[in-house]
């Protein structure tokens, strides 16, 4: 008899949980943001400009070098040096690129993992079930026409901390 009552009392809080969460409105909208502009609008993204523009006085000289040394290659009048100096300019610029973007990344990190918390937190503020980056929909073919109203991008940009 009481292991009769334990299975309805186990069966009324399962049913019941499951009623009332059926009553709960599932968000169906989608809707997109466009997550450069909300990247540049960040109240730190400054940090990561100003690396960008350091990498870019660095890296600029080597390119430069490199595109004079690769029009006498291209044009078979480079002496053997030339070649060689051409090959370790490009090791350089791949190295100081790679260490350039790495500072960039390790500085957008949390500007983006801050963004994204705002993104979900105005999504579901105003019922959207999904959030789609707009540049990335509208290249990859994946979204030919989107509403101006399901846009969140400045609702986002107003939400971002100061």
């Amino acid at each position: 008899m009481r292991s009769g009552l334990f299975v309805l009392l186990i069966l009324s809080l399962l049913l019941g949980g499951s009623l009332v969460a059926q009553n709960r409105p599932t968000p169906n909208r989608i809707g997109y943001v466009d997550a450069e502009k909300v990247v540049q609008a960040h109240k730190d993204f400054k940090k990561v400009q100003e690396i960008r523009n350091q990498a870019e006085r660095e890296l600029k000289p080597i390119r430069d070098q490199l595109q004079t040394l690769e029009t006498k290659l291209r044009a078979g009048n480079a002496t053997a040096k030339e070649q060689q100096d051409y090959r370790v300019l490009a090791q350089s610029l791949q190295e100081a690129g790679k260490k350039w973007s790495d500072r960039a990344n390790a500085a957008l990190k949390p500007i983006t993992e801050e963004i994204d918390q705002v993104i979900a937190r105005v999504a579901q503020q105003q019922g959207f079930a999904m959030i789609l980056d707009k540049k990335v929909a509208a290249t990859s073919g994946l979204v030919v026409y989107a509403a101006g109203e399901l846009e969140i991008t400045d609702a986002v940009i107003r939400a971002l901390p100061r």
